[in-house]
Protein backbone atom coordinates (compact mmCIF):
# COMPACT_ATOMS: atom_id res chain seq x y z
CA UNK A 1 0.00 0.00 0.00
CA UNK A 2 1.44 3.45 -0.85
CA UNK A 3 1.55 5.64 1.45
CA UNK A 4 2.97 9.05 0.96
CA UNK A 5 6.34 11.11 1.68
CA UNK A 6 7.29 13.16 4.10
CA UNK A 7 8.29 15.52 1.37
CA UNK A 8 4.68 15.64 0.01
CA UNK A 9 3.15 16.16 3.20
CA UNK A 10 5.42 19.15 3.86
CA UNK A 11 4.67 20.40 -0.10
CA UNK A 12 0.70 19.84 0.77
CA UNK A 13 1.00 21.73 4.48
CA UNK A 14 2.82 24.20 2.38
CA UNK A 15 0.38 24.81 -0.23
CA UNK A 16 -2.57 25.55 2.46
CA UNK A 17 -0.55 28.13 4.39
CA UNK A 18 0.10 30.08 1.38
CA UNK A 19 -3.58 29.88 0.27
CA UNK A 20 -4.74 30.58 3.80
CA UNK A 21 -1.73 34.07 3.79
CA UNK A 22 -3.59 34.47 0.27
CA UNK A 23 -7.13 34.07 0.95
CA UNK A 24 -6.65 36.51 4.87
CA UNK A 25 -4.35 38.98 2.62
CA UNK A 26 -7.41 39.47 -0.11
CA UNK A 27 -9.43 40.90 2.76
CA UNK A 28 -7.00 43.89 3.78
CA UNK A 29 -8.15 47.26 1.58
CA UNK A 30 -6.34 50.06 0.95
CA UNK A 31 -8.92 52.74 2.09
CA UNK A 32 -7.55 55.23 -0.07
CA UNK A 33 -9.05 53.57 -3.07
CA UNK A 34 -12.15 51.89 -1.41
CA UNK A 35 -14.33 52.09 1.60
CA UNK A 36 -12.99 50.20 4.59
CA UNK A 37 -15.09 48.93 7.56
CA UNK A 38 -15.09 48.34 10.93
CA UNK A 39 -18.18 46.98 13.05
CA UNK A 40 -18.52 49.09 16.57
CA UNK A 41 -21.37 46.71 17.71
CA UNK A 42 -23.68 44.73 15.64
CA UNK A 43 -26.02 47.30 15.16
CA UNK A 44 -23.26 50.18 14.50
CA UNK A 45 -20.98 49.19 10.87
CA UNK A 46 -18.67 52.37 10.52
CA UNK A 47 -17.44 52.90 7.14
CA UNK A 48 -15.07 54.80 5.81
CA UNK A 49 -11.92 56.43 2.97
CA UNK A 50 -9.47 58.29 2.52
CA UNK A 51 -8.71 60.39 0.07
CA UNK A 52 -5.03 61.78 -0.40
CA UNK A 53 -4.13 65.19 -2.89
CA UNK A 54 -2.42 64.08 -5.28
CA UNK A 55 1.61 64.48 -4.98
CA UNK A 56 1.47 64.29 -1.15
CA UNK A 57 4.22 63.28 0.88
CA UNK A 58 3.74 63.96 3.78
CA UNK A 59 3.23 60.18 6.29
CA UNK A 60 0.12 62.29 8.38
CA UNK A 61 -1.30 64.05 5.46
CA UNK A 62 -3.39 66.80 7.68
CA UNK A 63 -5.08 67.69 3.77
CA UNK A 64 -6.09 64.61 3.36
CA UNK A 65 -10.09 64.07 3.64
CA UNK A 66 -12.02 61.34 5.29
CA UNK A 67 -15.78 60.64 4.43
CA UNK A 68 -17.37 58.16 6.78
CA UNK A 69 -20.44 56.70 6.85
CA UNK A 70 -22.57 55.75 10.03
CA UNK A 71 -25.10 52.99 9.75
CA UNK A 72 -27.03 51.84 13.00
CA UNK A 73 -29.86 49.65 13.12
CA UNK A 74 -32.71 51.89 14.53
CA UNK A 75 -33.69 55.31 14.80
CA UNK A 76 -31.81 57.67 16.84
CA UNK A 77 -29.45 60.54 17.02
CA UNK A 78 -25.58 59.54 16.58
CA UNK A 79 -21.85 60.82 16.85
CA UNK A 80 -18.47 60.33 16.47
CA UNK A 81 -15.14 61.68 16.87
CA UNK A 82 -11.29 61.46 17.58
CA UNK A 83 -9.99 61.49 21.16
CA UNK A 84 -6.98 61.90 22.57
CA UNK A 85 -7.11 58.94 25.03
CA UNK A 86 -10.26 57.28 24.85
CA UNK A 87 -12.23 59.83 26.68
CA UNK A 88 -14.89 62.72 25.34
CA UNK A 89 -13.63 65.79 27.07
CA UNK A 90 -11.62 67.50 24.78
CA UNK A 91 -12.94 65.78 21.96
CA UNK A 92 -13.99 67.25 18.69
CA UNK A 93 -17.29 64.75 16.87
CA UNK A 94 -19.62 65.31 14.70
CA UNK A 95 -23.24 64.46 15.64
CA UNK A 96 -26.65 64.04 13.68
CA UNK A 97 -30.25 64.38 14.98
CA UNK A 98 -32.13 62.61 11.92
CA UNK A 99 -35.52 64.72 11.14
CA UNK A 100 -34.16 67.63 13.37
CA UNK A 101 -30.73 69.06 11.33
CA UNK A 102 -28.06 67.87 9.54
CA UNK A 103 -24.95 66.74 10.45
CA UNK A 104 -23.13 69.40 12.66
CA UNK A 105 -19.69 69.58 14.36
CA UNK A 106 -19.19 70.21 18.05
CA UNK A 107 -16.61 70.54 20.63
CA UNK A 108 -16.81 68.53 23.98
CA UNK A 109 -15.69 70.97 26.76
CA UNK A 110 -17.37 68.37 29.22
CA UNK A 111 -19.90 65.57 29.79
CA UNK A 112 -22.81 67.88 30.26
CA UNK A 113 -25.12 68.74 27.19
CA UNK A 114 -24.30 72.76 27.94
CA UNK A 115 -20.71 72.19 27.70
CA UNK A 116 -21.20 70.60 23.76
CA UNK A 117 -20.17 73.71 21.94
CA UNK A 118 -20.62 74.17 18.19
CA UNK A 119 -17.00 73.90 16.24
CA UNK A 120 -16.19 76.05 13.23
CA UNK A 121 -14.94 72.33 11.65
CA UNK A 122 -16.24 72.80 7.94
CA UNK A 123 -18.64 68.88 7.01
CA UNK A 124 -19.28 68.83 2.98
CA UNK A 125 -21.24 66.52 2.05
CA UNK A 126 -23.07 65.97 5.72
CA UNK A 127 -26.50 64.30 5.86
CA UNK A 128 -28.49 62.05 7.92
CA UNK A 129 -31.51 59.97 7.11
CA UNK A 130 -33.47 57.09 7.95
CA UNK A 131 -33.64 54.57 5.65
CA UNK A 132 -34.97 50.96 5.81
CA UNK A 133 -34.74 50.63 9.39
CA UNK A 134 -31.22 52.51 9.42
CA UNK A 135 -29.81 55.69 10.69
CA UNK A 136 -27.41 56.82 7.98
CA UNK A 137 -25.19 59.58 8.31
CA UNK A 138 -22.21 60.53 6.06
CA UNK A 139 -20.22 63.44 6.22
CA UNK A 140 -16.39 64.58 4.74
CA UNK A 141 -13.53 66.06 6.21
CA UNK A 142 -9.92 66.95 6.48
CA UNK A 143 -7.96 64.75 8.91
CA UNK A 144 -6.53 67.78 10.64
CA UNK A 145 -9.84 68.99 11.16
CA UNK A 146 -11.26 65.84 13.16
CA UNK A 147 -9.31 65.61 15.78
CA UNK A 148 -8.57 66.98 19.39
CA UNK A 149 -8.18 69.94 21.13
CA UNK A 150 -4.35 70.85 21.62
CA UNK A 151 -4.16 71.85 25.67
CA UNK A 152 -1.22 74.75 24.35
CA UNK A 153 -2.69 76.93 21.47
CA UNK A 154 -6.07 75.26 21.93
CA UNK A 155 -5.80 73.95 17.74
CA UNK A 156 -7.39 70.70 16.54
CA UNK A 157 -4.93 67.93 16.73
CA UNK A 158 -5.78 65.84 13.75
CA UNK A 159 -5.64 62.37 13.18
CA UNK A 160 -2.80 60.75 10.89
CA UNK A 161 -2.89 58.85 8.00
CA UNK A 162 -0.42 56.34 9.15
CA UNK A 163 -0.34 56.89 12.80
CA UNK A 164 -2.40 55.78 15.48
CA UNK A 165 -5.52 57.55 15.99
CA UNK A 166 -8.56 56.78 18.86
CA UNK A 167 -11.78 56.93 17.98
CA UNK A 168 -15.08 57.69 20.15
CA UNK A 169 -18.45 57.27 19.23
CA UNK A 170 -21.94 57.49 21.04
CA UNK A 171 -25.65 56.99 20.01
CA UNK A 172 -29.13 57.20 21.61
CA UNK A 173 -31.60 54.63 22.53
CA UNK A 174 -34.55 53.67 19.66
CA UNK A 175 -36.25 56.44 18.67
CA UNK A 176 -34.47 59.46 20.39
CA UNK A 177 -33.60 61.39 17.20
CA UNK A 178 -33.00 64.45 19.85
CA UNK A 179 -29.31 64.69 21.57
CA UNK A 180 -29.62 63.43 25.32
CA UNK A 181 -27.62 61.10 27.46
CA UNK A 182 -26.57 58.23 25.62
CA UNK A 183 -25.95 55.63 29.11
CA UNK A 184 -23.93 52.55 27.83
CA UNK A 185 -24.36 53.32 23.87
CA UNK A 186 -21.25 54.64 23.77
CA UNK A 187 -17.61 53.45 23.44
CA UNK A 188 -13.68 53.48 21.96
CA UNK A 189 -11.35 52.30 19.59
CA UNK A 190 -8.31 52.96 18.07
CA UNK A 191 -6.90 52.31 14.56
CA UNK A 192 -3.16 51.63 13.76
CA UNK A 193 -2.54 53.20 10.20
CA UNK A 194 -5.51 54.60 8.53
CA UNK A 195 -4.65 53.87 4.98
CA UNK A 196 -5.86 50.51 5.42
CA UNK A 197 -8.62 47.95 7.02
CA UNK A 198 -11.19 45.61 5.78
CA UNK A 199 -12.93 45.86 3.15
CA UNK A 200 -15.74 42.99 2.84
CA UNK A 201 -18.47 44.62 0.68
CA UNK A 202 -17.57 47.74 1.47
CA UNK A 203 -16.73 49.12 -2.21
CA UNK A 204 -20.65 49.06 -2.98
CA UNK A 205 -21.63 50.69 0.27
CA UNK A 206 -22.05 54.45 -0.74
CA UNK A 207 -23.56 53.18 -4.12
CA UNK A 208 -26.22 51.29 -2.26
CA UNK A 209 -26.85 54.03 -0.13
CA UNK A 210 -26.69 57.07 -2.28
CA UNK A 211 -28.98 54.61 -4.44
CA UNK A 212 -31.85 53.84 -1.73
CA UNK A 213 -31.81 58.14 -1.20
CA UNK A 214 -32.05 58.73 -4.70
CA UNK A 215 -34.58 56.59 -5.71
CA UNK A 216 -37.03 58.50 -3.45
CA UNK A 217 -35.69 62.18 -4.69
CA UNK A 218 -38.06 62.54 -7.22
CA UNK A 219 -40.65 61.50 -5.08
CA UNK A 220 -39.81 63.69 -2.31
CA UNK A 221 -39.76 66.65 -5.01
CA UNK A 222 -43.05 66.05 -6.38
CA UNK A 223 -44.14 65.94 -2.78
CA UNK A 224 -42.79 69.61 -2.20
CA UNK A 225 -43.82 71.61 -5.28
CA UNK A 226 -47.33 69.93 -5.02
CA UNK A 227 -47.92 70.97 -1.89
CA UNK A 228 -46.32 74.94 -2.78
CA UNK A 229 -49.53 74.71 -5.57
CA UNK A 230 -51.95 73.70 -2.69
CA UNK A 231 -50.93 75.81 0.23
CA UNK A 232 -48.80 78.44 -1.83
CA UNK A 233 -51.23 79.31 -4.76
CA UNK A 234 -54.83 77.42 -3.98
CA UNK A 235 -55.50 78.37 -0.50
CA UNK A 236 -54.39 82.09 -0.03
CA UNK A 237 -56.00 82.71 -3.59
CA UNK A 238 -59.27 81.23 -2.02
CA UNK A 239 -59.08 82.81 1.40
CA UNK A 240 -58.10 86.42 -0.27
CA UNK A 241 -61.23 86.24 -2.51
CA UNK A 242 -63.25 85.61 0.77
CA UNK A 243 -61.95 88.16 2.91
CA UNK A 244 -62.14 90.70 -0.19
CA UNK A 245 -65.47 90.19 -1.44
CA UNK A 246 -66.90 93.37 0.29
CA UNK A 247 -63.83 95.20 0.74
CA UNK A 248 -64.65 99.36 -0.03
CA UNK A 249 -61.43 100.24 -1.76
CA UNK A 250 -60.73 103.29 -3.53
CA UNK A 251 -62.50 104.05 -6.58
CA UNK A 252 -60.01 102.48 -9.12
CA UNK A 253 -61.32 99.45 -7.03
CA UNK A 254 -64.40 99.58 -7.08
CA UNK A 255 -64.05 99.91 -10.98
CA UNK A 256 -62.40 96.97 -11.93
CA UNK A 257 -62.68 94.56 -8.65
CA UNK A 258 -65.59 95.38 -6.78
CA UNK A 259 -67.98 94.08 -8.89
CA UNK A 260 -66.90 91.26 -10.62
CA UNK A 261 -65.19 89.64 -7.07
CA UNK A 262 -68.66 90.27 -5.50
CA UNK A 263 -70.24 88.16 -8.06
CA UNK A 264 -67.68 85.44 -8.30
CA UNK A 265 -65.73 85.29 -5.34
CA UNK A 266 -67.84 82.24 -3.92
CA UNK A 267 -67.08 80.17 -7.10
CA UNK A 268 -63.24 81.14 -6.63
CA UNK A 269 -63.60 80.38 -2.87
CA UNK A 270 -65.24 76.85 -3.23
CA UNK A 271 -62.80 76.21 -6.33
CA UNK A 272 -59.70 76.94 -4.94
CA UNK A 273 -60.82 75.05 -1.75
CA UNK A 274 -61.72 71.68 -3.64
CA UNK A 275 -57.99 71.85 -5.26
CA UNK A 276 -56.32 72.46 -2.15
CA UNK A 277 -58.09 69.87 -0.78
CA UNK A 278 -57.41 67.21 -3.79
CA UNK A 279 -53.32 68.33 -3.99
CA UNK A 280 -52.79 67.82 0.07
CA UNK A 281 -54.76 64.72 -0.33
CA UNK A 282 -51.53 63.18 -2.57
CA UNK A 283 -49.49 64.96 -0.76
CA UNK A 284 -50.31 63.06 2.31
CA UNK A 285 -50.35 59.81 0.05
CA UNK A 286 -46.79 60.39 -1.73
CA UNK A 287 -45.47 60.76 2.25
CA UNK A 288 -47.13 57.89 3.67
CA UNK A 289 -45.82 55.39 0.53
CA UNK A 290 -42.69 56.93 0.28
CA UNK A 291 -41.68 56.77 4.25
CA UNK A 292 -43.40 53.04 4.37
CA UNK A 293 -41.13 52.24 1.12
CA UNK A 294 -37.89 54.08 3.17
CA UNK A 295 -38.78 51.65 5.79
CA UNK A 296 -38.70 55.03 8.35
CA UNK A 297 -41.42 55.04 11.40
CA UNK A 298 -44.58 56.84 10.86
CA UNK A 299 -44.95 60.38 12.06
CA UNK A 300 -41.13 60.22 13.18
CA UNK A 301 -40.11 63.75 13.51
CA UNK A 302 -41.95 67.30 13.72
CA UNK A 303 -42.26 67.47 9.76
CA UNK A 304 -44.66 64.68 9.16
CA UNK A 305 -46.36 65.10 12.78
CA UNK A 306 -47.23 68.64 11.63
CA UNK A 307 -48.27 67.04 7.86
CA UNK A 308 -50.68 64.65 9.81
CA UNK A 309 -52.78 67.42 11.77
CA UNK A 310 -52.63 69.63 8.76
CA UNK A 311 -54.14 66.92 6.52
CA UNK A 312 -56.69 66.13 9.33
CA UNK A 313 -57.54 70.12 10.19
CA UNK A 314 -58.15 70.58 6.02
CA UNK A 315 -60.56 67.32 6.23
CA UNK A 316 -62.15 69.05 9.21
CA UNK A 317 -62.36 72.57 7.56
CA UNK A 318 -63.72 71.21 4.21
CA UNK A 319 -66.24 68.81 5.95
CA UNK A 320 -67.08 72.22 7.81
CA UNK A 321 -67.61 74.16 4.70
CA UNK A 322 -70.34 71.01 3.21
CA UNK A 323 -71.76 71.28 6.12
CA UNK A 324 -72.28 74.92 6.91
CA UNK A 325 -75.76 76.20 8.45
CA UNK A 326 -78.37 78.47 7.12
CA UNK A 327 -77.70 81.57 6.61
CA UNK A 328 -79.73 84.74 7.30
CA UNK A 329 -83.50 84.45 8.42
CA UNK A 330 -86.29 87.71 8.27
CA UNK A 331 -88.14 89.18 10.58
CA UNK A 332 -89.83 92.66 10.61
CA UNK A 333 -88.80 95.11 13.80
CA UNK A 334 -92.02 96.36 14.45
CA UNK A 335 -95.48 95.56 13.50
CA UNK A 336 -95.82 98.19 11.32
CA UNK A 337 -96.30 97.53 7.93
CA UNK A 338 -94.15 100.18 6.11
CA UNK A 339 -91.30 98.88 7.98
CA UNK A 340 -88.24 97.04 5.80
CA UNK A 341 -87.74 93.46 6.56
CA UNK A 342 -84.73 93.01 7.71
CA UNK A 343 -82.42 89.63 6.96
CA UNK A 344 -80.15 88.83 10.34
CA UNK A 345 -77.50 86.08 10.30
CA UNK A 346 -78.70 83.06 12.83
CA UNK A 347 -76.52 82.33 15.96
CA UNK A 348 -75.07 79.05 14.65
CA UNK A 349 -74.22 80.80 11.10
CA UNK A 350 -72.12 83.56 12.90
CA UNK A 351 -70.45 81.08 15.22
CA UNK A 352 -69.32 78.70 11.48
CA UNK A 353 -68.24 81.67 10.05
CA UNK A 354 -65.94 82.96 13.05
CA UNK A 355 -64.58 79.07 13.57
CA UNK A 356 -64.39 78.18 9.36
CA UNK A 357 -62.96 81.89 9.20
CA UNK A 358 -60.00 81.26 11.99
CA UNK A 359 -59.68 77.83 11.24
CA UNK A 360 -58.96 78.52 7.49
CA UNK A 361 -55.94 81.53 7.83
CA UNK A 362 -54.32 79.20 10.92
CA UNK A 363 -54.45 76.13 9.03
CA UNK A 364 -52.99 78.63 5.56
CA UNK A 365 -50.19 79.95 8.12
CA UNK A 366 -49.20 75.89 8.97
CA UNK A 367 -49.03 75.34 5.17
CA UNK A 368 -46.59 78.42 4.84
CA UNK A 369 -44.54 76.85 7.45
CA UNK A 370 -44.65 73.31 7.20
CA UNK A 371 -43.58 73.98 3.00
CA UNK A 372 -40.41 75.69 4.18
CA UNK A 373 -39.45 72.79 7.02
CA UNK A 374 -39.90 70.47 4.19
CA UNK A 375 -37.56 72.78 1.91
CA UNK A 376 -35.04 72.63 5.43
CA UNK A 377 -35.19 68.66 5.45
CA UNK A 378 -34.59 67.88 1.38
CA UNK A 379 -31.80 70.14 1.77
CA UNK A 380 -30.36 68.44 4.90
CA UNK A 381 -30.97 65.05 2.96
CA UNK A 382 -29.74 66.02 -0.79
CA UNK A 383 -27.64 68.98 -0.62
CA UNK A 384 -29.56 70.99 -2.72
CA UNK A 385 -27.15 73.71 -3.98
CA UNK A 386 -30.24 75.66 -4.97
CA UNK A 387 -31.72 76.20 -1.34
CA UNK A 388 -30.80 80.29 -1.32
CA UNK A 389 -32.43 80.65 -4.30
CA UNK A 390 -35.58 78.92 -3.65
CA UNK A 391 -36.10 80.01 -0.33
CA UNK A 392 -35.85 83.50 -1.66
CA UNK A 393 -37.92 83.58 -3.48
CA UNK A 394 -40.80 81.52 -1.36
CA UNK A 395 -40.27 83.79 1.18
CA UNK A 396 -41.06 86.87 -0.87
CA UNK A 397 -44.03 85.14 -2.42
CA UNK A 398 -45.66 84.12 0.84
CA UNK A 399 -44.66 86.87 2.40
CA UNK A 400 -46.68 88.91 -0.12
CA UNK A 401 -49.99 86.86 0.37
CA UNK A 402 -49.72 86.97 3.90
CA UNK A 403 -49.38 90.44 4.22
CA UNK A 404 -52.52 90.57 1.97
CA UNK A 405 -54.54 88.25 4.18
CA UNK A 406 -53.61 89.66 7.41
CA UNK A 407 -53.53 92.99 6.36
CA UNK A 408 -56.39 92.50 4.35
CA UNK A 409 -58.67 90.92 7.81
CA UNK A 410 -57.40 93.67 10.20
CA UNK A 411 -58.32 96.28 8.09
CA UNK A 412 -61.95 94.54 7.63
CA UNK A 413 -62.09 94.16 11.00
CA UNK A 414 -61.03 97.21 12.23
CA UNK A 415 -61.93 100.13 10.00
CA UNK A 416 -64.34 99.59 7.55
CA UNK A 417 -66.02 97.64 10.96
CA UNK A 418 -65.77 101.15 12.63
CA UNK A 419 -67.28 102.21 9.52
CA UNK A 420 -70.58 100.45 8.79
CA UNK A 421 -70.54 101.34 12.74
CA UNK A 422 -70.73 104.99 12.48
CA UNK A 423 -73.28 104.62 9.49
CA UNK A 424 -75.38 102.25 11.60
CA UNK A 425 -74.86 105.10 14.16
CA UNK A 426 -76.37 107.90 12.34
CA UNK A 427 -79.27 105.87 11.22
CA UNK A 428 -80.11 105.25 14.59
CA UNK A 429 -79.83 109.02 15.73
CA UNK A 430 -82.02 109.69 12.69
CA UNK A 431 -84.60 107.05 13.71
CA UNK A 432 -84.58 108.18 17.31
CA UNK A 433 -85.24 111.82 16.02
CA UNK A 434 -87.87 111.09 13.82
CA UNK A 435 -89.90 109.03 16.65
CA UNK A 436 -89.20 112.18 18.81
CA UNK A 437 -91.00 114.67 16.42
CA UNK A 438 -93.58 112.10 15.75
CA UNK A 439 -94.23 111.83 19.89
CA UNK A 440 -94.12 115.69 20.22
CA UNK A 441 -96.75 115.91 17.30
CA UNK A 442 -99.43 113.44 19.24
CA UNK A 443 -98.65 116.07 22.06
CA UNK A 444 -99.28 119.13 20.80
CA UNK A 445 -102.43 117.76 18.67
CA UNK A 446 -103.72 115.85 22.65
CA UNK A 447 -106.51 117.99 24.82
CA UNK A 448 -104.98 119.44 27.89
CA UNK A 449 -105.22 117.88 31.13
CA UNK A 450 -108.82 118.45 33.08
CA UNK A 451 -108.32 120.30 36.68
CA UNK A 452 -109.55 117.40 38.74
CA UNK A 453 -106.99 115.70 41.10
CA UNK A 454 -108.22 112.13 40.07
CA UNK A 455 -106.48 110.98 37.06
CA UNK A 456 -108.36 109.01 34.56
CA UNK A 457 -107.64 107.17 31.06
CA UNK A 458 -109.36 106.88 27.52
CA UNK A 459 -108.49 106.10 24.51
CA UNK A 460 -109.80 106.85 20.79
CA UNK A 461 -109.36 106.31 17.39
CA UNK A 462 -108.48 109.05 15.46
CA UNK A 463 -107.98 109.00 11.16
CA UNK A 464 -105.53 110.81 9.57
CA UNK A 465 -106.98 112.76 6.79
CA UNK A 466 -103.69 112.57 4.90
CA UNK A 467 -102.44 108.67 5.22
CA UNK A 468 -105.75 107.60 6.41
CA UNK A 469 -103.87 105.32 8.98
CA UNK A 470 -105.10 104.35 12.35
CA UNK A 471 -102.93 105.61 15.46
CA UNK A 472 -104.04 105.42 19.29
CA UNK A 473 -103.90 108.62 21.54
CA UNK A 474 -103.76 108.32 24.99
CA UNK A 475 -104.75 111.08 27.71
CA UNK A 476 -103.68 110.95 31.94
Amino acid sequence: MWSPSPLVLVALLLAVSLGECHSSGSSVTDCTRNFCHVELTPNLLKRYRITVPAGNTDRTCPDCKITIQLELDGYSWIGIGVSQNGGMVGSHVVIGEPGLSEPKAYYLNGKTQSLIKPSDIVLEDATIDFINGQTIMEFTTTLESLGVESPIDQEPIGISLYGKSSFIWAHGNDGENELKYHGGNKASYEVNDMSIGTGDEAAQSQIAMSGSISNTRSKWLAHGILAFVSWGMCAPLAITAAIFRDFEGNSLWKKHFSEKLSKWWFYIHVGCNSLNYFFTLVVFSIAVSTIKKEGSPKWYHSHSKMGLAIFLLATFQVAGGLLRPAGKMTISSTDDVSDPVEPIKTNKRQIWELVHNVFGIALFLFGVWQIYAGMVLYKMRYDNSNFVAVAFFYIIWMGMWTALIVGGTIYKWKYQKDEVGSAEEVKRIEDDNGMENESQLELSESPNEGASDVPHKESEENIDDETGKKSEAVFI
